[in-house]
């Protein structure tokens, strides 16, 4: 168990301010400095607080010129910090610098990344002081929890590694650095180890760059929850994201993690940003998704998950409910099936497996790409979606919607092209999805429209969200359904015309998966206030006063970049700023600075789709 000096124990001051650029040390790993400049430790232990604190003030304010460093011939600004994550005295105490969770400063800007994938640890000894054997185990005990706990990478390097000019630093403790001794024997600083699941971050699969981003507090988090894609086993991570975003409309891939039948664990949201998988539990809940369908899940996939709930806990710091997405409030689905279902409701049973981030790129296998060499093109559209789309227009015999690529379905593909007018090739491109959709937007026959979703799909999809009386689940489309789909669009937001296209498609699993559940009636209420003081960080009650509106100014403010005086009255200024923030979401509205039922309807409807 590694004890760790916090800042308020040391006595640290506030940073100047908390810059929000990305850290990403599983890329990298640790770098070793030391303080240099004579002798600097210092007897007895209690000293050494005091001794951080002066390493502190000194980063943070220059007094004389020759304090500043000049690096690549450039002279180095004061810090708005400490610039170490942590340091460790010559008694072996660790004190808590930028912390864990916070991006370095220390290892300079000459090597790309030096800063963004390495931790930075200084031992605090000069350069004519000795290493002690307590400051060795305290930066062994350091860089192991670093690597096994929060994600460190491989590498224990010193700072002249990572520099082009010449320092001398780390000093005596370059050779332990060159002996490898701060490498542990188990977690990421291990090398391999074959009974260690990795998780593969998004740039290794390749994700999509998000259009937006919540952070949420891991502490905050309450549940932990399991799905299943649905789908075969062959999906892609990049198949997932981009029906999630095209599609359905959301700003990135809906999970957390993702796991596969090997037991690979690949990054969604993460661990620090709010997700996308299940209605009224996305701030609370780590959403981790097999990818599969109920049956496919294996030992190994099934240790991976239980291996991520166990990590969940440790960083939340506290024990997290096991859910799965159909138990959760207001989620009535089947997912995440039958075999998994059960496996939660006994306790998610499974051996716990140390979790490292994966050193190499993932390598996706030939199912997964968008080759013609006989496995179909699904970074458009998934092989269930194309064979659902080839059925949708009247292809006989229908194909078997299964998501497994044969030459029936690439038969079935090149009649669809014929059909809709592109070149026959058996690959689903982009050419291929905006023909589908023009074909196929003017609806089916009886004035529904399904290429988005069977009426059986809508009729039950209305009925969800609470319709009364409840429509009659036939797959026939009439009057009451078209009424139906027409107050659904009215509640999810979207223009109330009665055809289920890709507008309705997205608002439905927005509304559903990712929001505020608002009726869209432009009526600021109690329900609408108290989704705005959830998104904007004030307590819920319902009541619009001085806080919630402080705390409207400063969402604004930091994520819309307004510049307002967060005073807790707001005039004409802050609502122009809610009207151009809402208009980057699609809004269209005036920005007039009236904060009429228009502007109420778009925050209601931002607010529904999780874009507020």
């Amino acid at each position: 168990m590694v004890t760790i000096i916090s800042r308020s124990e040391w006595g640290a001051q506030p940073p100047k301010k908390i810059d929000q650029l990305p850290f990403t040390p599983w890329k990298g790993g640790v770098v070793i400095h030391h303080e240099g400049a004579g002798n600097v430790s210092v007897d007895p232990h209690d000293k050494c607080a005091a001794l951080v604190r002066k390493i502190q003030d000194d980063s943070m304010n220059y007094d004389i010129i020759g304090d500043i460093e000049v690096v690549a011939g450039k002279k180095e600004p004061e810090y708005d910090d400490i610039p170490y994550n942590f340091l460790v005295c010559k008694h072996g105490g660790i004190y808590e610098g930028r912390g864990a969770d916070r991006r370095s400063a220390a290892n300079g800007t000459e090597v790309p990344g030096a800063n963004s994938d390495y931790y930075a640890v200084m031992g605090l000894l000069g350069a004519d002081d000795n290493v002690t054997p307590a400051m060795v185990t305290g930066i062994i005990d350091l860089c192991s929890y670093l690597q096994i706990k929060k994600g460190a990478g491989t590498r224990i390097v010193g700072h002249r590694d990572v520099r082009t000019s010449h320092t001398d630093c780390p000093g005596k403790l370059y050779p332990y650095v060159q002996r490898d001794e701060f490498t542990v024997g188990a977690g990421t600083g291990a090398g391999p180890d074959s009974d260690t699941l990795h998780i593969y971050t998004r740039a290794q699969w390749g994700a999509r760059p998000a259009k937006d981003i919540t952070p949420v507090d891991i502490s905050a988090r309450t549940g932990f929850t399991v799905h299943y894609s649905d789908g075969p086993t062959t999906q892609t991570l990049r198949s997932i994201q981009n029906y999630h975003m095209d599609s359905n409309g959301w700003s990135d891939i809906g999970y957390n993690f993702l796991v596969d039948t090997s037991g690979r664990i690949f990054e969604g949201r993460g661990w620090y940003l709010q997700g996308a998988h299940a209605y009224g539990a996305n701030t609370t809940h780590i959403g981790v998704c097999f990818i599969g369908e109920s049956g496919d899940a294996t030992d190994i996939a099934l240790s991976a998950i239980r291996s991520m709930y166990e990590k969940a806990c440790d960083m939340a710091g506290h024990v997290l409910a096991k859910t799965y997405h159909g138990m959760l409030p207001g989620n009535s689905t089947d997912c995440p099936g039958a075999q998994l279902r059960a496996w939660v409701q006994n306790g998610m049973p499974a051996q716990v497996r140390p979790l490292d981030w994966a050193g190499s790129d993932y390598t996706p296998p030939p199912t997964d790409s968008s080759g013609a060499s006989g496995g179909g093109m699904t970074l458009v559209r998934s092989v269930s979606a194309q064979q659902q789309a080839v059925n949708s227009l009247g292809y006989s015999p229908a194909l078997a919607v299964d998501g497994a690529w044969g030459p029936l379905t690439a038969a079935g593909v090149r009649w669809l092209q014929g059909k809709v007018g592109v070149t026959a090739d058996g690959l689903w491109g982009p050419g291929t999805e905006a023909a589908f959709k023009a074909y196929a937007g003017g609806g089916s026959s009886g004035g529904a429209m399904t290429s988005v979703r069977s009426v059986a799909r809508q009729q039950q999809a209305v009925n969800d969200l609470g319709y009364s009386p409840a429509l009659a689940v036939d797959g026939a489309w009439g009057p009451l359904t078209a009424a139906g789909v027409r107050w659904l669009q009215g509640k999810v937001g979207t223009t109330a015309d009665g055809q289920w296209g890709p507008a309705t498609e997205s608002a439905y699993f927005a509304y559903i998966d990712d929001g505020a559940g608002l009726t869209v009636d432009g009526q600021f209420g109690t329900l609408t206030i108290m989704a705005v003081q959830r998104v904007c960080g004030s307590t819920p009650d319902g009541q619009w006063g001085p806080d919630s509106k402080r705390s409207l100014q400063h969402h604004l403010n930091v994520w819309g970049n307004a510049g307002l005086v967060e005073d807790g009255d707001p005039g004409p200024a802050t609502y122009k700023a809610l009207q151009t923030f809402l208009n980057a979401t699609g809004a269209g509205l005036t920005v007039d600075g009236q904060f009429g039922p228009a502007t109420v309807s778009a925050l209601q409807n931002a607010l529904n789709q999780g874009r507020f």
